[in-house]
């Protein structure tokens, strides 16, 4: 019969053109998947490890605080004694600012050494969920991640910490220069400053183009080596092996490693300003509590109000923005090793 299945054959394929095939999801579209699928382990680590960094941040503010309550004391009373005598209020103020400085580093220190400890955390349950996500099996409980990635933990650390000393080693190699130039440590080499009339190529190209080169070189090391804790994970292999490993797969990949790093830190640019608008409102009452602990210090209850919403969106920027940036980079990895070994990569993306 004319109209029944049988007798209807099947269209050809056009001319020239294979047989369409079921497209696989591209880099972006995997991760996003794979957030999805593994909702539950990725936000319930990554709400435990925010939990864990409000208590860090905290513990930290109090710190850099208790150190510092005498100085903001002694710098309310020389301020006054200076009004009084008719002279800037802030001059001879040196060695409250020794105090300040010291303590201050301190704390920052404290914070990168915190933050380095909670993208340990973040990614390496990210690499295991990623590389344990077989398309047959549910998601993994919470705990069973964290029993999973504990073995590779260390490592990660390690890759982290070394990773951050080469930013920071950067930016104030970046910083020293730009500083040092305007003071002519180059000779015949000026910095170019407002109004930015009269300078010759020289001064632009070395004067701001070296040290924003030196700065450069920090989110470099982070985008060539941010796949080491999926090579821990992955291959198990050693901090420097997997530094490598990263450094090898991301080098004949440039523009694809690129990509979702600009997407990513766009993400992450973007999450942290909108916290930031929302957690401004918290800054007010803080405030007023730190201004009657203080018995009026204006100084000391200004840095709380200054610094507190940044330290609250910094707080919650894991489990707002982690998740999904945590798979993407997993996925990016398996697909630059399958890539290497000439094997087909399960996305359009790589």
């Amino acid at each position: 019969m004319a109209g029944s299945a049988e007798g209807r054959a099947a269209p050809a394929p056009e001319e020239g053109r294979a047989p369409r095939e079921g497209r696989a999801p591209g880099l972006l579209g995997e991760a996003l998947a794979t957030t999805v699928r593994l909702r539950r382990p990725l936000y319930g680590s990554a709400l435990a490890v925010t939990a864990l960094a409000a208590c860090g941040v905290a513990a930290i503010a109090v710190l850099g605080f208790a150190l510092t309550w005498d100085a903001f004391e002694l710098l309310r009373e020389r301020v006054r004694s200076n009004q009084e005598a008719e002279v800037p209020p802030f001059s001879a103020t040196g060695d409250i600012d020794v105090a300040f400085t010291m303590n201050g580093m301190l704390v920052v220190f404290l914070l990168l050494l915190l933050a380095a400890v909670v993208l340990t955390l973040l990614f390496t349950a990210h690499a295991v969920a990623v590389r344990d996500a077989l398309p047959d099996r549910a998601a993994p409980p919470a705990g069973g991640l964290w029993r999973r990635a504990r073995p590779y933990m260390l490592r990660v650390l390690a890759a982290q910490l070394a990773t951050g000393l080469g930013v920071v080693v950067s930016a104030s190699a970046g910083a020293f220069l730009f500083d040092s130039l305007a003071s002519g440590l180059i000779p015949g080499v000026e910095r170019p400053g407002a109004p930015f009339t009269g300078f010759g190529a020289a001064d632009w190209a070395v004067g701001l183009g070296l040290p924003l080169a030196a700065g450069c070189v920090g989110p470099y090391l982070v985008v060539r080596l941010s796949l080491a804790p999926s090579a821990v994970v992955f291959e198990d292999v050693r901090t420097a092996g997997a530094l490598r490993r990263s450094w090898r797969l991301t080098g004949g990949a440039r523009t694809v490693a690129l990509g979702p790093w600009l997407l990513i830190a766009a993400v992450v640019v973007t999450g942290f300003l909108l916290l930031l608008v929302a957690a401004s409102p918290l800054a007010a009452p803080a405030g007023e509590a730190v201004m009657r602990l203080s018995d009026g210090n204006r100084f000391t209850t200004a840095t709380l109000a200054h610094y507190l919403p940044a330290a609250i969106a910094l707080v919650l920027l894991p489990v707002a923005v982690v998740p999904p940036v945590g798979a993407a980079l997993p996925v990016l990895y398996a697909r630059l090793r399958a890539r290497e070994e000439g094997r087909r990569a399960p996305g359009a993306g790589v």
